[in-house]
């Protein structure tokens, strides 16, 4: 476990990405792993790879996962993750396929105890080519997210509604080392 990474979870367009946008140069920041594997996947053709084959979507969700956390791993000083590993558990259990290898990777890729997260917010949501979801289904993928987070040991901080500002300002409290720490 490093104490110095950490990670903003939460369902799809809960704001992650604006927050972790918001704290700009003053963390290393890692974007999030389903997106870049949606589109990597709809350049090759395949329009929605998690509904058409999740064992395959939440393999290469891990994979993404472990490759930023051991890029991380050569940085020095605080880094901010929109998602971390036991998020590819959530993924394989909401998806309806084995969590095994992701629950094994989140025993060995460990971060901060403290996870932040942004709760779905209906204000907020809104879909495009990557962020499919109705928004019943985010709270219920949310509801899949907290216990994989749990299970792993992991203490759940949520992240208060609010301006993007101020959410960038509640995180940049959390995450030592930021201004406002």
């Amino acid at each position: 476990m490093t104490s110095r990474f950490h990670i903003i979870t939460g369902a799809p367009g809960t704001g992650k990405t604006s927050i972790l946008e918001g704290l700009g140069a003053k963390v290393h920041r890692f974007a999030e792993p389903a997106r870049q594997v949606l589109a990597r996947w709809r350049a090759s053709g395949n329009p929605r790879p998690a509904q058409m084959k999740p064992a395959a979507f939440v393999g290469s969700l891990l994979r993404q996962s472990i490759e930023h956390y051991e890029k991380a791993s050569r940085l020095s000083g605080p880094v901010v993750f929109d998602r971390g590993v036991p998020d590819c558990v959530a993924y394989a259990n909401y998806l309806g396929t084995s969590p095994e290898a992701a629950v094994a990777a989140t025993a060995e890729y460990r971060y901060t105890t403290r996870v932040l997260v942004a709760r779905p917010w209906e204000d907020i949501y809104v879909t495009d080519d990557e962020r499919t979801m109705p928004f019943g289904a985010v709270v219920r993928f949310q509801a899949a997210i907290d216990v994989a987070y749990r299970d792993a040991g992991y203490q759940l901080i949520e992240i208060p509604k609010g301006s993007v500002d101020e959410r960038v300002e509640f995180v940049a409290s959390i995450v030592a080392g930021l201004p406002g720490s």
